[in-house]
């Protein structure tokens, strides 16, 4: 575990990083377009360049630890009983055009039961047009009061049963249930991500 949270520090950090210099940003490697400057001569002043608006606000706050997420008792009440089956890397889900996997962690107990959570990060403007394509999907979007993001839900076959979608300020976390009821679990990793 402690390889990954050094991993996905560093990729976190070398994410934020290429974004402040590149225009955009491709998973797979593809060559980065980088923003043109402008040089002055010694009695010019340069002209002020636009500051690109970073990946993930300064107030966001991205989990490393599938093990520390919301508080004890409602991460006990979550995921307490299942086990961590992997880093969530490999899974294909609605997530924004170019996005980085900041955390991945699936649990399961049994053998139709477990929760899947991924939270990502991306161009505040790929974010937004990933919402927007949602409901084609059949999630019903809304904004959510509690913390100020888009919330989308895609109901599921069964009892607590669903997927969810909550993207705000480049950050977009999924979470996808079965057979376990994972709101309360989700308000709160949100609420700390958000603050």
């Amino acid at each position: 575990m402690n390889r990954s949270g050094i991993r996905v520090s560093s990729a976190v950090i070398a994410f934020v990083a290429a974004v402040l210099v590149l225009t955009g940003c491709a998973s797979g490697g593809g060559s980065p377009t980088t923003s043109p400057t402008t040089s002055a001569s010694p009695s010019e002043s340069p002209s002020p360049t636009p500051t690109p608006t970073p990946t993930a606000s300064a107030s966001v706050t991205l989990p490393t630890d599938c093990n520390n997420l919301a508080t004890p008792a409602t991460w006990q009440a979550a995921v307490g009983d299942m086990t961590l089956q992997s880093n969530g890397e490999g899974f294909v889900r609605p997530a924004p055009e170019g996005a980085t996997l900041a955390l991945g962690c699936d649990w399961i107990v049994g053998d139709a039961t477990g929760m899947l959570l991924l939270i990502s990060t991306a161009t505040p403007e790929a974010v937004t047009a990933a919402v927007a394509d949602l409901p084609a999907q059949g999630y019903t979007c809304q904004v959510s009061d509690d913390f100020g993001a888009d919330f989308c839900v895609l109901p599921g076959q069964g009892t607590d049963t669903e997927e969810m979608i909550v993207a705000r300020d480049g950050v977009w976390i999924y979470l996808s249930t079965v057979n376990r009821n994972g709101r309360a679990f989700l308000s709160e990793i949100v609420e700390s991500i958000f603050g």
